[in-house]
């Protein structure tokens, strides 16, 4: 492990230089998931291989990749072996009714909001010590969206910590120094906001213009100085008086002149999964890649889940980007600047 942190320090302090290929920089900028439950599953070789390739930075897993303790934790034991830069080895993990793994029942967000400080750190100290154990080293919460509109998915599911956004900051802090005390990435998500917005990105397009509060970028403002080990996800989420042209996650409008240059986050950022209708139906992957890096997101989340499992995706996305930089569609320093961001993150790990 101490050789392993040696080579991504020594990774991180060439980025700029000739001995980082631009394949290599451009893994970094891509998590997928897979299929497959074992270590001896087809579609489990076959993500080993890009992690060891430096193809992608790592992977998602779901409930479909979780068929026991021993063969999970067995599985990401593999892919943290696998490759002299730490790969990410991601889960969606909020409690409640979004949590892929059923060893140990986390309570939802709704819940959690009623509890006392200390009981919100028991909570939280809990889940990251089972998350530790099974292996995982980002986990892609807590929501901090707030609780706006009663018709909201977010609300609906008990994923948010209430309206208030001073007590939704304040929990998700908890949350996210519990899990970097052991060592494992937060994800405040789904910036700029999904609690005013009625739909589900999952299922397609989705418009908060008219609701949406600037109330809920607070908890990003209160939270932003915390990145050393912690992310922001950017949504699907479309609101015409942000960007007129995309939905967040392919907005520059949304996260480079919002979140990073007004509101000051230094961090990673990541986007949802790009697999999800609100995306996959109205946008190409080609176009999806374009505006995702110059819109001045980080990682790209593919999670392979729109019925058919993509075989080819990872090649894809470094064949689009290396054509598109010849063509002067995406900057080579673009690529850099979120090689950089991702190595530092990793190097904390």
């Amino acid at each position: 492990m101490m050789f392993k942190k040696i080579v991504l320090i020594i990774l991180l302090l060439t980025s700029c230089s000739f001995a980082v290929s631009l394949d290599d920089k451009i893994g970094q900028m891509i998590i997928l998931g897979f299929s497959g439950n074992t270590v001896n599953s087809k579609g489990f070789k076959k993500i080993l291989k890009d992690v060891e390739h430096q193809k992608i930075s790592g992977v998602i897993l779901f409930s479909k990749n979780i068929k026991s303790k021993d063969d999970l934790i067995k599985m990401n034991e593999k892919l943290l072996a696998s490759s002299d830069v730490v790969p990410f080895i991601a889960i969606d993990n909020e409690g409640g009714f979004i949590q892929r793994h059923s060893f140990y029942k986390s309570l939802t967000a709704q819940q959690v909001s009623k509890k006392d400080e200390a009981q919100v750190e028991k909570e939280y100290s809990k889940m990251a010590d089972v998350l530790s154990e099974l292996k995982f080293n980002l986990n892609f919460a807590p929501c901090v969206d707030l609780s706006v509109n009663k018709n909201s998915i977010i609300v609906k599911k008990q994923r948010s910590y209430g309206s208030n956004p001073k007590k939704v900051s304040k929990i998700a802090r908890i949350f996210i120094l519990e899990h970097n005390k052991r060592k494992i990435i937060t994800s405040i998500k789904h910036f700029p906001g999904h609690g005013s917005a009625k739909g589900d990105t999952h299922k397609g397009f989705v418009n908060s213009t008219d609701v949406f509060k600037k109330s809920e970028l607070v908890p990003y403002q209160e939270l932003k100085d915390l990145d050393e080990m912690n992310m922001v996800m950017v949504s699907h989420i479309y609101n015409k008086n942000i960007d007129k042209d995309f939905p967040a996650s392919l907005s520059k409008k949304t996260v480079n002149d919002l979140l990073i240059n007004e509101i000051g986050f230094k961090g990673v950022v990541i986007s949802d999964d790009y697999d999800m209708g609100a995306i996959r139906k109205n946008y190409s992957l080609r176009d999806i890649v374009v505006n995702a890096i110059n819109s001045g997101v980080d990682i790209l989340l593919f999670s392979n889940n729109i019925g058919r499992n993509n075989k080819t995706i990872s090649s894809d996305i470094h064949k689009i980007i290396k054509e598109e930089i010849k063509k002067g569609s995406i900057k080579e320093e673009d690529i850099d600047r979120s090689y950089e961001k991702i190595m530092a993150l990793k190097a904390r790990l």
